[in-house]
């Protein structure tokens, strides 16, 4: 541990790790303005569809985080309903599924934002 400490005081600009980390910000937006009839009929299954083809890319889906337990309604200033943390081969990758959204129209429903990184270095040397 101490070695991992030591080069932690020495380095230079991180370096890009061969796979991304990325944390995927979910905000409900228009789904409070569906009714139940359009939510079950059009917006889940689409959802699900859309999730479900993020599996052709060679993504690892690391964890994920629903704020439902203590929240109910709009994301407030949080900002987000759910958190998903991949582990993404390159950027393009991370827009083509950002795009999938905007592709379906589910983007009327559902926010997404990614802020992408690396693993952090103390915890996952």
């Amino acid at each position: 541990m101490n070695e991992v400490i030591a080069m932690a005081m020495e380095h230079g600009a991180p370096k890009i790790p061969e796979k991304l980390r990325v944390l995927i910000m979910f905000e409900s937006t228009g789904w409070f303005d569906t009714t139940p009839e359009e939510k079950k009929d059009h917006v889940l299954p689409a959802l699900n569809e859309v999730i479900t083809a993020w599996k052709q890319y060679e993504i690892t889906l690391l964890g994920t985080i629903d704020r439902d337990i203590l929240t109910a309604g709009h994301a407030g200033d949080k900002g987000f309903h759910a958190l998903f943390l991949y582990d993404v081969p390159d950027l393009q990758t991370v827009t083509n599924m950002t795009h999938a959204f905007r592709a379906t129209g589910l983007d009327r429903y559902f926010r997404l934002e990614a802020i992408i990184g690396r693993p952090f270095f103390l915890l996952e040397a």
